[in-house]
């Protein structure tokens, strides 16, 4: 079904760009009120100010979550983050436009539910159900768009380095709903191109997977389980030579709260020390034994 979804996308927006489409008024005005829903969501609905686990969040790691729920102080966000979720959100809502207008069968979107544990109830709102699946809308990067949900990762890449929780929530809005997880549908914020990351036909031990962990950090949360960093530090490499440095993995690179997590002085940002490079990626370091070379320590 995922192929099928991604070649009417394709067709639909391959024809509109020769020619004119058929885009009902209704559809137009359902677009404009998501639109209106984003900006509302974005700046002027209220926040919450206490932690509460959500079907959205509760598959991250359960070290930022004891973070998040204690509430310590995390990096902050810049500026233009505001502006980066709103793109999210308005690319979401054009997406689901889209999906309708190409003739693809949407059963519901945007639909608020519930997932039951032993002694506690979580909430969520799924993006969009598709001939009876549950589907995740994604906004991503270039790079993300390729190596995480594309060719060059796919669903196991997200399994295996799932920063944001991505798979627990997903089965957790299908299984609230009775439904199968269909999966990612990703859109690249940058070209605009469309892909489609399925999960697998026999997907039991993934779903299995995802609704232990929100179970398992659902109860540690609720016993006020103590904190332990869930990850360590890596052996950095370059051009795939080890460096002697060492640096944070990819999950704990993306976590809001990694320098109270490492502490101040032996977490540093620095540029890729053995880059040659007139502007190396910049990189989290816990140890530097093998420092950049500059003309000061070669004298």
């Amino acid at each position: 079904m995922s192929s099928q979804i991604l070649e009417k996308v394709q067709s639909f927006l391959k024809e509109a760009t020769d020619d004119s489409v058929v885009v009902s008024e209704e559809l137009i005005e359902e677009f404009g009120e998501l639109c209106k829903s984003a900006l509302r969501k974005q700046f002027t609905d209220k926040r919450e100010k206490s932690f509460r686990a959500r079907m959205s969040n509760v598959g991250k790691p359960l070290c930022q979550l004891q973070m998040e729920k204690s509430d310590t102080e995390s990096e902050g966000q810049p500026y233009n983050n505001k502006m980066r979720n709103t793109f999210g959100d308005l690319i979401e809502a054009l997406a689901v436009t889209i999906v309708k207008a190409s003739g693809i069968k949407v059963n519901s979107t945007q639909k608020s539910v519930s997932y039951k544990f032993k002694n506690k109830k979580i909430y969520g709102t799924y993006d969009i159900e598709i001939n009876n699946k549950i589907y995740d809308i994604k906004s991503a990067s270039p790079y993300a768009f390729e190596h995480k949900f594309g060719d060059e990762g796919g669903f196991k890449s997200i399994v295996e380095e799932d920063a944001f929780g991505y798979l627990s929530q997903g089965y957790l809005y299908s299984e609230s709903e009775n439904k199968k997880f269909g999966g990612w549908i990703v859109i690249n914020k940058s070209t605009g191109e469309w892909l489609v990351t399925e999960t697998p036909t026999e997907d039991e031990q993934w779903k299995s997977l995802a609704i232990n962990l929100a179970k398992d950090n659902l109860t540690a949360l609720d016993k006020g389980k103590p904190f332990r960093r869930c990850f360590s530090d890596i052996e950095e490499t370059f051009r795939k030579i080890p460096t002697g440095n060492r640096v944070l993995g990819i999950v704990c690179s993306f976590c809001p709260y990694k320098f109270p997590c490492w502490g101040e002085n032996k977490l540093q940002y620095l540029p890729q020390q053995q880059s040659k490079g007139k502007n190396p990626r910049w990189v989290y370091y816990t140890e530097v034994n093998n420092p950049r070379e500059t003309n000061e320590n070669k004298k």
